[in-house]
Order: C-alpha cells, then sequence, then structure tokens
C-alpha cells in the first residue's frame, strides 16, 4: 500500500470525522475538545524538538471514558528530519475514588521521508493526595524500538487559578535523564500562561514559556 504523507493522514482523518459527526454528536455522553498551545519551544523528554517557538493544534473527542485525538506541532528539519509532527492517539481513562488511571496508544507521523515514525504504549496513574496536590507516575514503551519512558509528576494547586508541577523522568535507551519544574496561571476557563524550565542530564537547561488555549466544541 503507497504511503500517505503526514499532512494527507491528517485530512482524511479531520474529513472522517466531519463525515462522521452528525451520528456521533446524537451520542448524549459525547464530548469534543479542542485547543492550542503557542510556546516558544517545543520540548519532548527534556530535549528541544524545535529551533524556536512551536504552535500545536488539538482536537480529541470522548465518550465514556472511551478517547481519540489528534496533536500537531512544527518540528525542526535538523533534529527529527521533518517540519511537521503529527501524533495520533486513542486509549481509555477512568477515576475510582481519588485514583486515576489512563492506558492508551500514540503513533507519532513526521511529514517526510520517515512519514510513520513511531509508536508508543503508555500508562499514567495518579491519585489526589489532597484537594491541592496530585502524584502520578506514568510509563510509555515503544515494543518496535523496546525503549521505555518512566517519569514521576507531582502537582500543587495553590488555588483556582494558580499551579505548580514537577517531573522526574529517564529514558532506558542511553539511560537519558531529564526533569522539570514549571508553574501555570489560568486567566480564564479557556486561557492559561506557562513557564516551565526543562533540563536533561546530556543537555543544557533550557526555560520555556507557553500560552494555552482550551474551549469545548461539545
Amino acid at each position: 500500500m503507497r504511503r500517505q504523507t503526514a499532512s494527507r493522514l491528517l485530512a482524511a482523518t479531520c474529513l472522517a470525522t466531519a463525515l462522521a459527526a452528525p451520528a456521533l454528536v446524537a451520542a448524549q455522553e459525547l464530548s469534543v475538545s479542542a485547543g492550542a498551545t503557542v510556546t516558544t519551544r517545543y520540548m519532548a523528554s527534556g530535549l528541544e524538538q524545535s529551533d524556536g517557538p512551536a504552535f500545536q493544534p488539538c482536537i480529541a473527542a470522548e465518550i465514556n471514558g472511551f478517547y481519540a485525538g489528534l496533536w500537531a506541532s512544527n518540528v525542526s528539519r535538523a533534529i527529527t528530519g521533518s517540519s511537521t509532527e503529527i501524533d495520533v492517539y486513542f486509549g481509555y481513562r477512568n477515576e475510582v475514588g481519588r485514583f486515576n488511571y489512563d492506558i492508551g496508544y500514540a503513533r507519532y507521523l513526521y511529514r517526510g521521508p520517515s512519514v510513520n515514525c513511531c509508536g508508543e504504549l503508555y500508562l499514567s496513574m495518579g491519585v489526589s493526595v489532597t484537594d491541592q496536590l496530585d502524584l502520578g507516575a506514568r510509563i510509555a514503551y515503544d515494543p518496535k524500538a523496546k525503549v521505555a519512558n518512566t517519569s514521576l509528576n507531582a502537582a500543587w494547586a495553590f488555588n483556582d487559578s494558580f499551579s505548580m508541577d514537577a517531573t522526574l523522568g529517564r529514558v532506558s535507551k542511553g539511560g537519558q535523564r531529564y526533569w522539570s519544574v514549571g508553574a501555570s496561571h489560568a486567566l480564564n476557563d479557556n486561557v492559561s500562561l506557562g513557564l516551565a524550565w526543562h533540563d536533561t542530564s546530556i543537555t543544557k537547561g533550557r526555560v520555556v514559556a507557553s500560552v494555552d488555549f482550551s474551549f469545548s466544541v461539545r
């Protein structure tokens, strides 16, 4: 089968979603959200994926805990060999009391020679220790490359608009460690500002600022 470019795949997926929307919207449990992030640098596991600012739109749908979505970003051709990354993901998440979990799969597509790059199975688990403190852990595994990415995270909400979070992780291949500390301030229900420090055991740290926009389609 002739492989599609990432942009053609995104267009085809969006078209299929649009055609299916009337039937899907009939389901009362269905929720659809969309948004975008404008950031001074695209970071992944502490490593730069862009050599300048990045624009990252997204859209996702969820029904009874099952969800699927699309996320995209411009990336550096010098770093990834492409100018565009598109992630397609799906999974299931739920909450039981103060405990929550999320299990799914993400596929990473690039517009360029290596269109269908790689994919990861992931599992996230978290617990609300108090109304202000959340603790969590995440593991992602690429079965083809046999690479695991594990991390621990904590988030503290000072109030409804201001919070801080921290992450400590490790990539099995090469033993790279990474960590970040950040803060976010919600201007309203749809817009928030973020500032974070990203660092790794193999690169220099970097401060990243971002603006997040989000809204509910349904």
